[in-house]
């Protein structure tokens, strides 16, 4: 049996390379335009600013403001990861550190959802509240962090602003 069956000037075993060859071209075509606008949109997001702690703590939450369990958080610090763990059931994780300068990254689904910078210490500017982290998901654009009640509840209700405006 031959592929070599002409229908309408082209060869079925060219028929189904130029289908191959045009999936996979748009398929690289999506995926490119996708990381474009990916990062496009994350360079919209501010910059988080650094935290001074005396203990780092916290709780991660969604931008609805529900508690998100087994999210995988990263410690490092000179660029070497010293420490990992989850949150736990109801969101909130902790890192027994020393004092010093800490990257703190938050991943989602593998991906990296948030980082911020976290400096331990002793003394007057370090605060001794727990860190609120909000991820940016499910279509809001920049994730937030705070040790403020009042900023939380703010960017709570700014997130779900958002969402609304993406139901309609």
């Amino acid at each position: 049996m031959s592929f070599a069956v002409r229908r309408n000037g082209v060869t079925r075993a060219a028929g189904l390379w130029l289908r191959c060859f045009l999936r996979a071209a748009l398929l690289l075509a999506l995926v490119t335009g996708f990381c474009r606008a990916t990062a496009a949109f994350a360079a919209t997001c501010p910059e988080p600013q650094e935290f001074g702690m005396k203990k780092l703590q916290g709780t991660v939450y969604g931008p609805s403001g529900i508690s998100l369990p087994q999210i995988p958080i990263q410690l490092s610090r000179e660029g070497k990861v010293v420490a990992k763990t989850q949150t736990d059931s109801s969101g909130k994780f902790e890192f027994k550190t020393a004092p010093g300068v800490y990257d703190v990254e938050l991943l989602f689904f593998g991906s990296k959802a948030m980082d911020l910078k976290v400096r331990i210490g002793r003394g007057r500017g370090f605060h001794s509240a727990r860190l609120r982290i909000v991820l940016g998901l499910s279509g809001t654009r920049c994730g937030f962090a705070t040790t403020s009640s009042k900023e939380f509840k703010s960017a709570i209700k700014r997130f779900e602003g958002q969402l609304e405006e993406k139901q309609h």
